[in-house]
């Protein structure tokens, strides 16, 4: 019983935890950009225009 009580408050954690995590990452690589002088930029990924892809990648 103790075994089911612990792994379920672990993963209360994990499933608290992990999206925190990811919001505060977005969070922080936005603000770094910033600092850079990037005023915008691209939270998702989106794909490039025609003519601007590189050739061998």
């Amino acid at each position: 019983m103790r075994i089911i009580i612990a792994l379920s408050i672990i993963g209360g954690g994990v499933l608290v935890g992990v999206p925190i995590l990811i919001m505060y990452s977005r969070r922080r690589r936005a603000d770094k950009l910033r600092r850079r002088g990037i005023k915008s930029y691209n939270r998702g990924r989106r794909e490039a225009p025609v003519g601007t892809t590189q050739i061998g990648q």
